[in-house]
């Protein structure tokens, strides 16, 4: 059972004295006034929205508003396809909750087109509260009961369940919880909304936000109407690269696809066509920036364009230095380490592949270089075809020596290794060897902190090419997340220290000076 507070029930119930207040009906009017406003409202989502909830109304809704309000109300259905996934990635303060939770259901039922809702929040109260808004408006909206009729029957948003007179009804769900079995007699629910289901503490257990997207896309949307076609719709802002939201909608990084056939409404608070403010009828520019000013660029940014930047407590920005790379040949030595996870599966740990070019300077510095990137989930078939690929693009004269730590080189590897290679053979091309690393380690986190005060020296630089490479981006954000305590993905930079370690044994000695003189005569 939900847990409302004694505050947010007064709370709800001054709400619903101000929907009331503000939704008087003219009792003058004529039928045909009422029918001509009634037309206009089931066709023109604006209108519908300013004519009968003035309370949310204080301007038009934006371009983008109208735009999601008519796909999912009014767009266009396949007769084999008439199920919709919307993600309505908004900013902040640009009424995600309103649209996505009242107004829109609210014009679904004005069409007749509403059979049942979901509700799924972070938890239940949360998801509770935010169905109290909806039967605010079925009990207290004056006008619209005046044109569409009286709504609710029975239930409380405080139980989270409540059903209207047409038999139409609404359930809020936690994210944790299922929603099977959500019908009500013969009508299964056609629209279900995800909102507010992401926060700071989620996104940073990656096997937690995979666990409840798979809840959304099974248990949830399947517990919408299939044939007849229901909409699951998820609204917020990207407040992580890989958000709850992000996985939804597939692009947890730079360059990675869409989830096909979604529809999906991302907005930025300042177009960055135009430079105008994606709801120019509510905010002016200014007004946006100097809330960015206030907070700070990147948090601004986060809030306001879903740029979600990394920045590590240990090892930071500062300390990578992006620059063209030399000539493969001037190197002296160039390693590309493997680290794999233990099951081969694209859902399993990451599979990195880090490729360091070592060079010693003229002055006597020794730089390592990270010239290439592989991290993902994916596949070790995958991971091979990237080191052979690498392979068959060097120049005449050089090459890299690959390694893989020995605890990982099992029976699966050797398998995957020699199937990559038999196919490699039909080709007619080289095979790819993978040299086994003996070396004995200590603690990983150890290990990786190590490699901190290199940074700090300014030793390490990356490949300028590759600095918007998706596969360079993970790595990256990985090294950038190691910190005390941390529980995020460590395999890239498990990988660099690995290619570190090898790449450091053929550092020049510059203490090494030749002994010349007349060599003597062996006495064996």
């Amino acid at each position: 059972m939900a847990t409302i507070s004694r505050e947010q029930y007064n709370s709800w119930k001054s709400f619903c004295e101000q929907v009331q207040a503000s939704t008087t009906v003219n009792i003058f009017e004529t039928k045909a006034e009422q029918e001509t406003r009634i037309k206009r409202a089931v066709k023109d989502y604006n209108y519908f929205v300013k004519t009968y909830f003035p309370i949310y109304a204080d301007a038009d809704c934006a371009d983008f508003h109208i735009k999601a309000a008519n796909k999912i109300v009014h767009g266009k259905r396949e007769v084999d396809d008439p199920n919709l996934i919307a993600v309505l990635e908004w900013p902040r303060e640009h009424a995600k909750s309103v649209h996505a939770d009242i107004l829109i259901p609210m014009w679904m039922l004005a069409n007749s087109k509403l059979n049942g809702m979901i509700l799924m929040g972070k938890n239940e109260d949360d998801a509770c509260v935010l169905l109290g808004d909806i039967q605010a408006q079925l009990q207290n909206n004056q006008l619209f009961i005046n044109d569409f009729g009286a709504q609710f029957n029975f239930g409380d948003w405080q139980d989270g369940d409540f059903t209207t007179k047409g038999g139409v009804r609404f359930a809020a769900f936690g994210r944790d919880q299922s929603p099977r079995g959500a019908r009500k007699g013969e009508k299964r629910p056609n629209y279900a909304v995800c909102d507010d289901i992401d926060d700071d503490q989620i996104v940073n257990n990656q096997k937690r936000v995979r666990q409840i997207v798979e809840r959304i896309l099974g248990a949830l949307f399947f517990a919408l109407e299939t044939k007849k076609g229901g909409t699951l719709v998820i609204a917020g802002n990207r407040i992580h690269a890989q958000s709850i939201l992000a996985h939804i909608v597939g692009d947890t990084k730079p360059g990675a696809p869409k989830r096909e056939g979604i529809y999906h409404s991302k907005v930025f608070a300042i177009d960055p066509q135009t430079g105008k403010p994606a709801w120019h009828q509510r905010y002016t520019f200014g007004q946006i920036m100097n809330k960015i000013k206030k907070v700070g660029n990147a948090i601004g940014r986060k809030e306001f364009f879903h740029e979600n930047h990394v920045e590590g407590s240990i090892f930071k920005d500062s300390h990578f230095n992006w620059i063209k790379t030399r000539d493969l040949h001037k190197y002296q030595i160039m390693v590309g380490y493997f680290d794999p996870s233990f099951e081969n599966n694209a859902k399993s740990d990451f599979k990195a592949v880090r490729v360091w070019g070592g060079l010693a300077t003229p002055s006597g510095d020794w730089q390592r270089h990270c010239l290439k990137s592989f991290v993902r989930r994916t596949e070790l078939t995958n991971a091979f075809e990237f080191m052979s690929d690498v392979n068959d693009k060097l120049p005449i004269g050089v090459g890299v020596l690959w390694y893989v730590e020995k605890q990982f080189f099992n029976r699966p590897i050797q398998d995957a290794l020699k199937a990559h290679n038999v196919k490699r053979a039909k080709q007619g091309k080289p095979a790819l060897v993978v040299i086994t690393d003996n070396t004995s380690k200590e603690n990983k986190y150890i290990r990786m902190v190590k490699m901190e005060p290199s940074y700090t020296n300014g030793e390490i630089y990356y490949n300028l090419d590759e600095i918007h490479n998706p596969d360079m981006v993970e790595g990256n954000n990985q090294l950038k997340g190691i910190e005390p305590g941390y529980n995020s993905p460590d395999d890239s930079p498990d990988a660099d220290q690995g290619a570190w370690n090898i790449l450091d044994k053929h550092k020049p000695n510059n203490n090494w000076r030749p002994i010349i003189a007349t060599p003597k005569k062996s006495t064996w």
